[in-house]
């Protein structure tokens, strides 16, 4: 019943979406929830080293209480990450528990770098539904250039060892998968197809769910490094961002911002320390922002004007690089 409900809300977000309406008929299904802004790391390829630490912080669980409590019965699933690595939340495996006591399902995407056993036998009991490492290399040199801080051995340790418990444990949730960028300007891309097979080898008979390889992006023009794609504009068109018409970004102090690509929070939305989600999703700032969209009229508009995303390619109207995911994410059993 409960997919049935999803696909109808599913439907009903498209078709507002491909029409660009101002005003949605129905609430947000996703949310991402920044349970920390902080991060162990300082990678090359995320913007968050650039932020100003006095700046960053942890949500405290009687607010993100406030936020699942309010979500419960239209939020299909809460991303629990945003800018930081959501590990370093005290509250983490608290955080998965009590979303899923309200029927919401959880996903974390995190580094791996500070998952020790007795946290990874943690998150599966907790009921967490889906875990993405985000390992940006197949071998040492690559990843240790693309993640500063982090060792290649010791994170994928953890990994490996989360696996195993898994297995142990007889546990088919979290859906588990390791998120490569395939991004090194001093290795072929040829290279990268031995080196694949050779990295897939190591977690052979582990209940590994799927590899997914990305490509950079430039966190809406924050990140300007030399080898990553660049959109030719002129061979290319405006697609409208997706965003607006189906979620919302929580950063850790209750602010919501249109989407996870806005690091510096140019785009406030509204504050759920004051006000509810139900306010904000249909609120004159984000229907100034859909009717923008649907004028292509952003050239002022920061970040989503330096945006990479709203320039590739797609499938009836949507980005072709997450429809496939999204679905699947939305209608997997677990």
């Amino acid at each position: 019943m409960k997919k049935i409900k999803h696909f109808f809300n599913l439907l009903k977000i498209y078709f507002s979406y491909i029409s660009r309406k101002k005003n949605c008929g129905y609430l947000p299904v996703r949310l991402w929830v920044e349970v920390s802004s902080r991060c162990n790391l300082a990678c090359r390829l995320c913007v968050n080293k650039d932020i100003d630490p006095s700046l960053k912080g942890d949500m405290n669980f009687e607010l993100y209480k406030k936020i699942i409590d309010q979500s419960a019965g239209y939020i299909h699933d809460v991303n629990l990450f945003h800018r930081g690595e959501p590990l370093i939340s005290p509250d983490i495996v608290k955080m998965v528990s009590y979303a899923n006591s309200r029927n919401i399902k959880t996903r974390i995407h995190t580094n791996g770098a500070l998952l020790d056993r007795d946290l990874g036998r943690n998150l599966i009991q907790s009921g967490l539904n889906l875990i993405s490492f985000s390992f940006d290399g197949y071998t040492k040199k690559t990843y240790e250039k693309n993640r500063t801080g982090a060792r290649y051995e010791r994170t994928l340790e953890n990994i490996i060892d989360f696996l195993k418990i898994k297995k142990e444990l007889g546990k088919k949730t979290p859906f588990t998968i390791i998120q490569v960028m395939e991004f090194d300007e001093e290795t072929d891309p040829r290279e990268f197809i031995e080196q694949k097979k050779n990295f897939i080898k190591k977690f052979e008979g582990l209940p590994l769910d799927k590899i997914v390889i990305r490509t950079p992006h430039n966190w809406g023009g924050l990140l300007d490094i030399e080898g990553i794609k660049k959109v030719d504009r002129k061979k290319s068109r405006l697609i409208p961002c997706t965003f607006p018409w189906y979620s919302l970004t929580v950063f850790y102090d209750g602010k919501v911002y249109l989407c996870p690509q806005d690091f510096a929070g140019e785009i406030p939305l509204g504050d759920l320390t004051k006000e509810s989600i139900k306010d904000i999703f249909n609120g004159e700032k984000i229907k100034n922002i859909r009717q923008r969209f649907k004028e292509k009229n952003i050239s002022d508009l920061s970040p989503c004007n330096n945006c990479d995303r709203i320039w590739r390619e797609t499938f009836a109207g949507i980005p072709k690089e997450y429809l496939k995911m999204f679905l699947k994410d939305s209608f997997r059993k677990n």
